[in-house]
């Protein structure tokens, strides 16, 4: 695979008293090659509509738009914004201004109508609370394809028992199959950010247990990761109503530490909560 870099990529940024944003975590792809295979990962198809995150200079955005039926390319810095309307574009993309973490994603997939591909190249900053905003029940996503640090990705990724099992496995494991696609060493970017980096693919689906209640499921977790060191009585002792005889219930050793319990025995417990204890556990 080719590293092409994009044509003086700082001058034409600096010319319009532009430069990467460290603030915002701005890293852009440099080879339209690597660009390309991104899209093959994705698995783009022509009757897919696509909502991108954070196009930045439009190095992704264009073999999105040579294949979808339709591209809205969503870009919170102003500047860069501008970049992008100067470019000449297919009929099919449009180029809006706005936050990914305020926007009603949801809202935008449904204007376009399914299927709908989310893609993002996600700083830091943003990852983990997308990700997690993004995945739930009734997800109006066909898949979704996200460039994250290699480490927000394997939390994403992380199986129970493993180091960085948590909240963001938990909501990966109940809503989607979720694969690693590409792992990319910082050279592929522009500047080069001193952590490896991975594009992680998300096939949205049901939860294989009905949740009663998300806000719920939501705080349990929550509650017991703060406290991950700790049994998960003593975690949630206090500090969620109900959990011993709802643990009880459900046979679930109140002496097992947080990170032990799958994704599903984390829905069965809040489901039991919602219903007062008796009820709920994972089949």
């Amino acid at each position: 695979m080719g590293r092409t870099p994009i044509p003086s990529l700082r001058r034409r940024l600096a010319e319009r008293g532009l430069a990467p944003s460290k603030a915002r975590g701005q890293n852009f792809l440099r080879s339209p090659e690597l660009a390309q295979r991104l899209v093959e990962i994705a698995g783009i198809e022509p009757a897919d509509a696509v909502v991108e995150i954070g196009p930045g200079t439009g190095q992704l955005t264009r073999p999105i738009a040579a294949v979808a039926r339709a591209t809205v390319a969503l870009e919170v810095d102003r500047g860069l914004v501008a970049l992008l309307r100067e470019q000449e574009w297919p009929a099919s993309v449009e180029i809006r201004e706005g936050d990914a973490l305020e926007a009603d994603l949801g809202g935008v997939a449904r204007a376009l109508g399914p299927p709908v591909v989310l893609v993002g190249n996600l700083s830091y900053q943003i990852a983990g609370r997308l990700l997690a905003r993004a995945l739930g029940p009734h997800n109006p996503f066909r898949r979704m394809a996200f460039m994250f640090q290699l480490e927000v990705a394997e939390r994403a990724l992380a199986r129970p028992g493993e180091p960085g099992y948590g909240p963001l496995a938990i909501w990966t494991r109940l809503w989607s199959r979720a694969r690693l696609g590409l792992e990319l060493g910082p050279g592929a970017f522009e500047p080069k950010p001193r952590v490896r980096s991975a594009f992680v693919v998300f096939d949205p689906r049901e939860a294989e247990v009905p949740i009663v209640d998300v806000g719920r499921l939501r705080d349990l977790v929550r509650t017991a990761f703060q406290h991950r060191r700790k049994t998960l009585r003593a975690a949630l002792r206090g500090r969620i109503a109900g959990a011993d005889p709802a643990m009880e219930a459900l046979g679930i050793e109140p002496r097992r530490r947080p990170e032990t319990l799958s994704e599903l025995e984390f829905a069965g417990l809040a489901n039991a909560l919602a219903r007062g204890g008796a009820q709920g556990g994972p089949t």
